[in-house]
């Protein structure tokens, strides 16, 4: 319906603009018509206006020689001659280019005149040639006043009584065909302007009424439509248009409501895949990250791995080397003493083998992941052969080393080498931070179920606040630091999962400037374990 009643407004303007178009296109046309009549009558009264020119132009040439006798240049009048038939000639096809080229709205009957009056210019011009030359033979005759009052006669009754007329003739001619050519044109566009300004109010009142009808028919249609699209535009996927006109707009308002449903189900399809996907991206950023920390880890138990290297080393080679050499510097030694001697090398070179074939170990952190070679160990024996190793290490700072153990064995389930390394740590320590001529005292006892064993020092001793992160990895007290500066802490931080790995536990005590006294507890093999080894 609203499509029908647009067509038929579209019709009737383009109605009104196909009348406005013929209309202008008519006047446009009656307009170059009477403009070229103008300029036709223009170019002719000129031309008649060249001619008169060139004629009297020529009869005063002509006649001044006759009057005058002067010598004139033959020239001068050939030249002057040529211009007057080239107007003549110019007139001629004017006229008859006008005849042949006549608009059949127009009047041309004065166009015989018009060429007739041609034919008389011509017939007269030819006319006054012969007479010109009549006057000449007769001035060459010597009859000079017959030559003279031929001359006067032509003058009075040809140019001025003749030719003179004629010429005003067709220049009237002409003047009035212009002056009617230009009333013509003026009416014309009078007529036009009129009819422009009926035809575009007629139009502006059809406009305006059909645009008042349509409005009408559009406004409330739009309006809902406006706020159904207000409404999505702000969110609500739940509005819907209530439009039922039968016409393209209750067409459209059912469509849009359609589609407001349609995105409601993208959008909770888009909600649910957005929580999905960012689900998915908490996931990947969650294995990222740890994966991260995993690379940071690894990169840093790298570090730790070459200092653990370099510190767990160093120590095995200071007491070979302290070996070695007090055995070199002893006189009148015998072959038992440099078996022993040997044989605690052979022990600690066995150990170094081991961390060298065992990098892995100080490379974890966790102590279920640590390797350990399980077996019936002797504590006394493993302590006092480390006391010996001490005693090598004490010896360029002149400390003391005393060892206070039972006679008999204390057996305990453990790692050799991990529990001789954990004596090594805690008697480096010891040597390093006692004060020279020191004392070290090693004691070992028993205690029901468990075996301890304690190692005191009268070194620099730690401060109270440090003594709960001495067992932190990298840790120095600050004492610590301003006495040496070739410790990197990580001796203490491998005791403890050597320890927890053995079932066993550690604790201290400290006086600053004092000393410190380190207790290692480690629980006494039971009986079925006693079995197991036997």
């Amino acid at each position: 319906m609203f499509r029908f009643r647009l067509a038929v407004v579209i019709a009737v303007s383009f109605g009104f603009v196909l009348f406005l178009g013929i209309v202008l296109y008519w006047g446009s046309n009656q307009v170059v018509l009477y403009f070229q009549r103008s300029q036709t009558a223009y170019e002719t009264f000129d031309h008649y206006e060249q001619l008169s020119q060139e004629a009297y132009r020529h009869f005063k040439q002509r006649m001044d020689r006759l009057i005058t006798g002067s010598p004139i240049a033959e020239t001068g009048i050939q030249s002057s001659k040529r211009s007057l038939y080239e107007a003549m000639d110019t007139l001629r096809n004017t006229a008859i280019k006008s005849s042949a080229d006549g608009d059949p709205a127009e009047d041309w009957r004065d166009k015989p005149a018009e060429l007739e009056r041609v034919a008389h210019f011509t017939a007269f011009l030819e006319a006054s040639e012969y007479r010109f030359d009549e006057v000449e033979r007769l001035r060459q005759q010597g009859k000079l006043d017959l030559a003279m009052q031929a001359l006067s006669k032509f003058s009075e009754e040809e140019i001025d009584g003749k030719f003179q007329p004629l010429i005003d003739t067709a220049i009237n001619a002409e003047r009035e065909k212009a002056g009617k050519a230009k009333e013509e044109l003026e009416s014309l566009v009078s007529r036009l302007r009129w009819i422009a300004i009926l035809a575009a109010m007629a139009a502006a009142v059809f406009s305006l009424a059909s645009g008042i009808l349509l409005f009408r028919g559009v406004r409330k249609p739009i309006e809902a439509l406006m706020k159904g699209t207000d409404e999505i535009a702000s969110g609500d996927l739940t509005y819907r248009i209530a439009l039922d006109t039968g016409d393209e707009f209750g067409y459209l308002a059912s469509h849009f409501n359609k589609m407001a449903q349609e995105l409601g189900f993208q959008q909770e399809k888009l909600r649910e895949g957005r929580i999905l996907l960012e689900k998915k991206v908490a996931e990947r950023t969650l294995e990222l990250h740890q994966l991260n920390e995993e690379l940071k880890r690894m990169d840093v138990a790298r570090c730790e791995f070459l200092a653990d290297i370099s510190h767990e080393l160093r120590t095995p080679i200071t007491v070979i080397r302290g070996e070695a050499e007090v055995t070199l510097r002893e006189r009148g030694l015998n072959a038992e003493g440099y078996k022993d001697t040997l044989q605690r090398i052979v022990e600690l070179s066995m150990q170094l083998g081991k961390y060298v074939n065992d990098l892995l170990f100080l490379a974890r952190s966790e102590t279920e992941n640590f390797q350990f070679e399980w077996d019936r160990l002797d504590l006394v024996e493993l302590v006092a052969g480390a006391v010996e190793d001490f005693q090598v290490m004490a010896q360029e700072k002149s400390i003391s080393v005393s060892l206070n153990a039972p006679a008999e064995p204390v057996w305990v389930r453990g790692d050799k080498q991990r529990l001789r390394q954990v004596l090594f740590i805690l008697g480096d320590n010891a040597c390093r931070y006692s004060k020279p001529g020191g004392h070290i005292a090693v004691e070992l006892w028993t205690d029901g179920q468990e075996a301890s064993f304690s190692l005191s020092d009268q070194g620099i001793g730690i401060p109270a606040q440090d003594l709960e992160r001495i067992f932190d990895r990298r840790f120095r007290s600050k004492n610590a630091l301003s006495l040496r500066d070739d410790g990197t802490g990580l001796g203490l931080s491998m005791v403890k999962p050597i320890l927890k790995a053995h079932g066993g536990r550690i604790t201290v005590t400290s006086a600053e400037n004092s000393g410190s006294v380190f207790t290692v507890t480690l629980p006494l093999i039971s009986a079925e374990q006693d079995e197991f080894f036997i």
